[in-house]
């Protein structure tokens, strides 16, 4: 293993996590001993940040290279349990594991197939969109109603069942909570209830009612997942290093947008992270440098020190420091939104190259009209 003071590792990753929400988890708020208000995602979907998350590489489109994996820089036993199927063994993030968990991806689901087969935007899309959608409003009416993805209770049990009585372990967890459909377990409605209406609002069919009743389902998924997350804290060595992070945010209603579309703003962008028993960071912090803060040492491009991030989709690029971000559309603060001018920033965001950095196609994470919304 690469040097560093503990015998026991953790990454934890949250997929669609807000930086403003990371409020409603006190117990995990408790538990980091760092955060950094100035940690930024590499893209704006999963496909483009956890090849920067596992590998501290800029995604090249064709998931994780094998060689990369921060699981491979271990030589205690690497267990990894994720809930996203685009995080599985199809797109090589079972490298250097010795337990792997993932659901199957690949297409091979009816939502899947249509992503593959169809253009996105096209008529035909649409159309198998509005089938899709409604497919699964009509099964939530005669079909008792599940949890969208792997509940974060039974990540836990699981995990901790693997590390038991081993005094070296690397663990990767990775939590769907709090992606859309929203459908936490402590809502005013029921399960089915929550779903419709995450996927109606997410369309863009929702009534402000509606609106404000997806804000606070999604509040309560965190709010869910914090309260799982405590026994997990409980349980693990003092001494244990972590990373916790989000891969990207979420928009709710800014601008009128829902999900996390490939748009380079600041709310999809800026990610909440925090640290334990981890190295000192700059001020500025990219998911490129999570396999560094992991091991202690440089692994792929990631960096202890970093004052400029970087971040892609498509032919869309962003840099980001601690005070701005520049896109395509202009130059912001991230404080209040403010347009400024920032001509040094500009020029890096100029000199990044996205063809390092994933292409929108059939593996996308946000198909929201193909039964993630």
């Amino acid at each position: 293993m690469t040097e560093h003071a503990t015998e026991t590792t953790l990454l934890v990753t949250v997929d669609s996590l807000r930086t403003d929400h990371v409020q409603y988890m006190p117990t995990t708020r408790d538990f980091l001993e760092d955060t950094h208000d100035a940690a930024f995602a590499t893209s704006t979907a999963t496909p483009g940040s956890f090849p920067a998350i596992i590998g501290g590489e800029y995604p090249t489109g064709d998931g994780l290279e094998s060689a990369a994996s921060v699981a491979r820089a271990f030589d205690a036993r690497c267990v990894g349990i994720t809930t996203n199927h685009l995080l599985s063994a199809e797109y090589g993030y079972a490298a250097g594991f010795d337990s792997f968990t993932s659901p199957k991806g690949g297409g091979e689901s009816l939502k899947d197939k249509g992503a593959i087969l169809l253009e996105r935007g096209s008529f035909p899309y649409k159309i198998a969109s509005w089938g899709y959608n409604r497919y699964q409003q009509l099964r939530s009416y005669v079909e008792e109603t599940n949890k969208s993805f792997r509940p974060a209770d039974e990540v836990v049990d699981q995990f901790l069942a693997e590390i038991d009585d081993r005094e070296e372990w690397f663990g990767w967890l990775h939590f769907m909570e709090p992606h859309h459909p929203y459908d936490p377990d402590g809502a005013d409605v029921d399960r089915a209830t929550a779903q419709r209406l995450s996927r109606r609002v997410l369309s863009g069919r929702g009534s402000e009612e509606d609106e404000a009743a997806v804000r606070d389902l999604y509040r309560r998924e965190i709010a869910d997942l914090d309260d799982r997350l405590e026994r997990l804290w409980a349980a693990i060595p003092d001494d244990t290093r972590v990373v916790f992070c989000g891969d990207h945010g979420e928009l709710l209603g800014e601008d009128g947008l829902w999900g996390h579309p490939g748009e380079m703003r600041a709310e999809l962008l800026n990610v909440p992270f925090g640290t334990r028993n981890a190295p000192d960071l700059g001020e500025v912090v990219s998911l490129v440098d999570v396999p560094t803060i992991l091991t202690g040492s440089e692994h792929g491009v990631g960096t202890l020190d970093r004052e400029t991030a970087f971040a892609a989709y498509g032919d869309r690029k962003a840099a980001m420091t601690a005070d701005h971000i520049a896109t395509g559309d202009g130059t912001y603060r991230l404080e209040d939104g403010e347009r400024v001018e920032d001509p040094s920033l500009e020029r890096e965001r100029e000199r990044f190259d996205p063809a390092y950095v994933v292409k929108e196609d059939a593996l996308q994470e946000d198909l929201e009209d193909l039964g993630y919304a």
